[in-house]
């Protein structure tokens, strides 16, 4: 985990700057849970097992720590546009929440419904300027969690 936990005013922050209203199931999480390495870390997808190499972080960025490298603000800046299906869109469409084994992320998938973001898969290597290569994993955060095993 990594400290400190964000407080309802830096959440409320990264709303307004990412353009999003972040699912309420997910900022309890990461009020608790910022930045874990999970012990249940697999999930199945088609076939496949999935590691979570850790769950992504919200921090006050004040460049002295090397656990900001895990902050979602700073994953999203060095993603760019590869996160990104119309540039002329308001707010963020993929936010990544988790690293994958392999340079895949876990994300918050605002594209299709802004007001109930869908959990999906971010390739890293099939993505491209505007081009997000993603799959579909749950409905919500919630039901992503349950899908998690040791």
């Amino acid at each position: 985990m990594i400290y400190p936990l964000p407080t309802d005013a830096l959440l409320q922050e990264r709303e307004v700057v990412w353009r999003v209203k972040l699912p309420d199931d997910y900022k309890e999480f990461i009020k608790n849970e910022n930045g874990l390495i999970p012990s249940k870390r697999y999930f199945h997808f088609r076939h496949n097992e999935k590691v979570i190499d850790r769950f992504l972080a919200i921090l006050a960025i004040s460049g002295e720590k090397s656990e900001e490298a895990y902050d979602i603000g700073v994953v999203s800046t060095q993603l760019e546009g590869r996160i990104v299906f119309d540039e002329d869109s308001v707010g963020m469409q993929l936010i990544p929440i988790a690293a994958l084994f392999g340079g895949d992320f876990l994300c918050l998938n605002y594209a299709e419904e802004a007001e109930h973001p869908s959990i999906c898969i971010w390739y890293h290597e099939e993505s491209y300027e505007l081009e997000p290569a993603i799959e579909f994993v749950a409905n919500n955060f919630t039901e992503f969690l349950a899908m998690l095993q040791d």
